[in-house]
């Protein structure tokens, strides 16, 4: 069965959106769930990457803290991703259904709730769940097998949406010469990092290897011996 035709219509409005530059690291970390009563925040870093286009992504995992000898410990693992509206980042958003509520009617739900997202149960009983924001944030919480309604919602009701809302940048048809990536750790800040990081196109490489060639013709022999 085919798509929709308004839904093709959606997906082509949104390829026709120029993307935009990502927040800062800091920024989305800024937006991530904090302290969780009955969890330790174990790790909690954020940085830029760089596939086809640059992103920010927050991660933050938490441990349980077991109220009893030899209770398991669980690990909850959130992630935020600016994806700068980039499509082939967002693209299998096009085609999710939008998350309901729930049992309950709980309030973490309903901040989930209506956007475009999947709820996946892995054989291992784990569960992801997944939902785009404002049409270029996405949110993922990896829950463990075990872990009860009441207590995952706290989870998705300490990501700070309303810090990104409207966060709308100015659209950009391609990227800057050079981009100063960075990557954060705020358990371990003497980790910290920044680099500058060149961007060229194919064509930009070719130029310059062929301006290489024109000054050193001898950088194309194999030097082999052969």
């Amino acid at each position: 069965m085919g798509l929709p035709a308004s839904l093709y219509g959606q997906q082509a409005e949104v390829r026709k959106q120029l993307p935009v530059m990502p927040l800062m690291p800091s920024e989305l970390s800024a937006a991530m769930p904090n302290a969780v009563k009955g969890w330790k925040m174990k790790q909690a870093t954020a940085k830029n990457t760089y596939t086809k286009w640059i992103q920010a992504r927050a991660i933050r995992v938490f441990e349980s803290e077991p109220k009893r000898k030899g209770d398991k410990i669980l690990t909850v693992s959130v992630k935020l991703t600016d994806t700068g509206r980039f499509y082939p980042s967002i693209q299998f958003f096009a085609t999710s259904s939008t998350l309901n509520s729930g049992k309950g009617e709980s309030s973490a739900r309903k901040r989930v709730a209506g956007l475009r997202g999947s709820e996946q149960i892995f054989p291992d009983g784990r569960k992801l769940i997944r939902a785009l924001f404002d049409g270029r944030f996405i949110m993922e919480v990896l829950l463990p097998a075990g872990i009860d309604d009441a207590q995952s919602e706290l989870f998705i009701n300490g990501f700070k949406f309303d810090a990104l809302k409207g966060r709308g940048g100015k659209p950009v048809k391609r990227l800057p010469s050079t981009y100063t990536m960075r990557s954060i750790d705020e358990l371990n800040p003497e980790r910290n990092r920044s680099y500058q990081m060149a961007i060229i196109t194919a064509k930009e490489v070719q130029q310059m290897l062929d301006q290489i060639m024109a000054v050193d013709p001898s950088i194309a022999e194999d030097g082999d011996g052969s």
